[in-house]
C-alpha cells in the first residue's frame, strides 16, 4: 500500500487552538519538533483536552519522560534521554507499538531512526510573540 503525505501549514494563536485541523486518531503518533519554548507542550495540552473533551492541566513531562492520560493518551518529552536504549528502558518501545495508544512525542530526534510519526509537526516561532505556525505532515496509508 502506498503512503500518502498531505501537508498543511497553519498559524497559532496565544491560547486559542480551536481552529487545529488536527485531532489524532487511535494508533497514531505525533511528532512535535521546535525550539524550546516554541510550544509543543502548549499544542500538546490542546489535543490531550480535545482527546479527553475535558480541560486537562498537562505539564511537560520532562524530568519523568512520559505521562498518560485516559485510558490510551501518551505525552512523552525524550529530551533528556541521552540513547535509544534509554528509550527502552523507560518502556516506551511498548508504549509506541501498542496499536491501541496514542502518542504525543516532543523531542522525538532520539527514536527518529526506528519509528516514524503520523503525524510530524513542527512549530516555528513567527515574528509576532503571540503566534507560532505549525507545518503539518500527515503519512496515512488511507488518504
Amino acid at each position: 500500500m502506498q503512503i500518502m503525505q498531505k501537508k498543511i501549514s497553519h498559524i497559532l494563536k496565544k491560547e486559542d487552538f480551536s481552529s487545529f485541523p488536527i485531532v489524532p486518531k487511535i494508533g497514531d503518533r505525533v511528532f512535535l519538533r521546535g525550539d524550546l519554548g516554541a510550544g509543543k507542550t502548549t499544542l500538546s495540552r490542546y489535543i490531550i483536552s480535545t482527546l479527553l473533551d475535558k480541560e486537562i492541566a498537562v505539564k511537560s513531562p520532562t524530568y519523568v519522560y512520559y505521562n498518560r492520560y485516559g485510558a490510551n493518551v501518551y505525552h512523552f518529552d525524550l529530551y533528556r534521554l541521552k540513547s535509544y536504549d534509554d528509550f527502552v528502558n523507560i518502556g516506551g518501545e511498548e508504549i509506541l507499538d501498542n496499536p491501541d495508544n496514542i502518542c504525543l512525542i516532543e523531542w522525538p530526534e532520539i527514536i527518529m531512526d526506528r519509528y516514524e510519526p503520523t503525524v510530524d509537526i513542527e512549530i516555528l516561532k513567527t515574528e509576532k510573540e503571540d503566534e507560532r505556525e505549525a507545518r503539518i505532515t500527515c503519512l496515512s496509508e488511507k488518504m
